[in-house]
């Protein structure tokens, strides 16, 4: 029993160490406090579980890295080292038209979002300061660069069933990890928080910025459309603010959960590197598209965004299906 009680208390100060270093935006304390974990006994054979599951210490190696290049060189530079290091061989395939809109014009962007990876790979080709990246509320602290690009968003992370049917028992310890560090709120304070932040995407693009959002969330199948953008899209078209802001939607392939995961077991040294793969990953962009092109203020804001993913299916799905 007193071993037992002392397991306890020992895991219940890791996780307050970790909820502090956390709090405080400190991804290097995050990794040490792991580090030292590992080593203890007890503690360490719980966490090596978690990280047979899905690598995490390579996760926090691989943060910690790019939490300082981002602070230091910013989000698009930052991307680049990750997909050029992590990943090594990408393709982006990036319109002329598109290209002058990503580089100043108010724009949305906006398509799937099957990986870890998306983010990055669509923000290296956004070199701007008033780029903004709707992102879950997790990554403000756990990445404290990253934080000053996101608004944040409320997921319900802690549906233990739909993390696991999204993505297996890897998703599932990420998932539980990121609870420990920061508890999911309950529903009513996640919707208020939900709704001030769609406010603050849409006056981002009035003032002229660029957005990131990715309709389906952190979902492989894409197969369901949430309705945030919708809620973007539309008081935009009342009220566009000064400049008009153009539409941009963006595709990746050739990715999964289980590509990234393979990334970080090789730089963990827990797998040999493997052949470089006959397709590499790839991100796509369409046209602009000026929104005021596309009707918004027709219909409910259901039928706006299932309007937005006919398109998008149009544009990308379709499209690739007759490579």
């Amino acid at each position: 029993m007193g071993h037992k009680r002392g397991f306890r208390r020992r895991w219940a100060d890791l996780i307050r160490q970790l909820r502090v270093a956390y709090a405080d935006g400190d991804v290097g304390s995050i990794r040490s406090l792991w580090y030292k974990a590992v080593a203890e006994p007890g503690l360490g054979i719980w966490l090596r579980l978690s990280n047979r599951f899905y690598p995490l210490q390579s996760l926090l190696d691989v943060a910690h890295e790019l939490d300082r290049r981002m602070a230091e060189q910013g989000l698009a530079r930052a991307s680049r080292w990750l997909l050029d290091e992590g990943v090594g061989r990408w393709v982006s395939e990036v319109p002329p038209a598109t290209r002058v809109v990503l580089a100043s014009e108010p724009v949305i962007l906006y398509g799937n979002h099957p990986t870890l990876l998306t983010p990055f790979l669509v923000s290296a080709h956004v070199e701007r300061s008033d780029h903004r990246i709707v992102a879950a509320s997790f990554l403000e602290k756990f990445l404290p660069a990253f934080g000053a690009y996101a608004i944040s968003v409320e997921l319900p992370v802690n549906q233990w069933w739909k993390q696991l049917w999204q993505g297996g028992l890897g998703r599932l310890v990420v998932a539980y990890w990121a609870t420990r560090l920061r508890p999911v709120p309950p529903r009513p304070t996640a919707r208020q928080r939900n709704r001030a932040a769609l406010e603050r995407a849409t006056s981002h693009v009035r003032g002229g910025g660029s957005l990131l959002i990715a309709p389906p969330g952190w979902n492989p199948s894409g197969k369901r459309w949430y309705p945030g953008i919708g809620r973007i899209v539309r008081p935009l078209a009342t009220e566009p603010g000064g400049k008009p802001p153009f539409l941009v939607a963006y595709h990746e392939e050739g990715t999964s959960d289980r590509f990234v995961r393979r990334l970080l077991e090789t730089a963990e040294g827990r797998r040999r590197p493997e052949r470089v793969p006959d397709r590499a990953p790839r991100i796509r962009f369409g046209e602009p598209v000026p929104l005021s092109a596309f009707s918004p203020q027709e219909g409910t804001v259901d039928e706006l965004v299932a309007r937005l993913r006919r398109r998008y299916e149009k544009t990308f799905v379709n499209a690739r299906r007759k490579r």
